[in-house]
């Protein structure tokens, strides 16, 4: 029996010791909005493909993003979304994408007066992050014509609260929960979602530096077949997956509550299908819809150049 124990010992010592280690950045704190890595990781996916894993946890305090620390060597895979990449890309950083984790944006407008149209921003105080993530907001605001006062804060959503601004931009699946759970029901007549517009923006994805792809595409398919897994297992074990998302947000000592993750977990797996529920999950972009952004982002001026698709969309994905 000792000897048994002793070779199970050694075994798994064997195979730990012979797993490649991947240092991996989503792109902000610890939540729900990341419950299929954490899954995978917790269930022993990762593992299973010959990986050991590593987090490295950005947001809040961080003074670098993931894009920083893929940029800097400091991890091989980062999560970023979408225009993000693009505007590295254009800016010359050589990275591609691996994974699309969200197809459409949840990016939202929330008004304190009901909104007939996109239109009825026109000459509205509009409260935004300091940090970024108003791309697409911008982009439809140049594309129509109308003009915003914009309020940069480090937390615009306190901007709308104590009625510093008109309306504020804020996510589907974070800072319109913390509005809903703070005021109750939300008239959906003051809601802007920017899904709805300029063929729903892919969003978050998962991304390597070209050079990382080119050496360790074998790497990077494990990473990516673990984690599909690790999402599809999350579908179908919501409340295990809130456990596992519970344990992250503990050891990060980020204030959350279940509800709010819950609420979370539900709408961004929402926006991980397509058009058809299931159909395009976890897909790449197709070029249709990859230009579509690239064209968007040059004429609202954040790029100065087009960017390939083939070059950061891998043709053998």
């Amino acid at each position: 029996m000792r000897i048994r124990l002793l070779l199970f010992a050694l075994m798994a010592a064997f195979l730990n010791a012979a797993a490649e280690t991947v240092y991996f950045a989503p792109q902000w704190i610890p939540q729900s909005q990341f419950a299929g890595f954490y899954a995978a990781y917790e269930n022993g996916f990762y593992e299973e493909e010959g990986l050991d894993v590593r987090f490295v946890r950005v947001g809040l305090n961080s003074s670098v993003n993931s894009i920083d620390l893929l940029e800097q060597g400091r991890v091989q895979i980062a999560g970023m979304q979408t225009m993000q990449a693009i505007v590295e890309r254009s800016n010359g950083e050589d990275i591609v994408n691996v994974m699309q984790i969200t197809q459409k944006t949840g990016l939202c407008c929330l008004s304190e007066e009901a909104l007939n149209s996109f239109a009825d921003l026109d000459g509205k105080k509009i409260g935004k992050w300091r940090i970024g993530f108003s791309e697409i907001c911008e982009m439809l605001v140049a594309k129509s014509g109308i003009s915003i006062d914009w309020i940069e804060g480090a937390n615009p959503v306190n901007l709308f609260v104590y009625g510093a601004v008109d309306a504020v931009l804020c996510y589907s699946y974070s800072e319109l929960l913390d509005v809903y759970l703070a005021e109750g029901e939300l008239d959906g007549n003051k809601i802007i979602r920017f899904a709805d517009y300029g063929d729903a923006f892919p969003e978050d994805g998962i991304y390597v530096t070209g050079e990382y792809y080119r050496t360790h595409k074998e790497t990077v398919d494990k990473f990516v077949s673990a984690s599909k897994r690790g999402w599809e297992w999350v579908r179908e074990n919501i409340d295990a997956a809130l456990d596992i998302t519970e344990k992250y947000t503990t050891e990060s000592h980020i204030q959350t509550n279940r509800v709010k993750q819950r609420m979370m977990l539900e709408e961004y797996l929402r926006l991980q299908d397509g058009n058809n529920e299931g159909t395009d999950r976890y897909d790449l972009i197709s070029k249709e819809r990859f230009d579509k952004v690239v064209n968007a982002l040059l004429d609202a001026g954040y790029i100065g150049s087009a960017v390939d698709y083939n070059d950061m969309i891998p043709t053998d994905r």
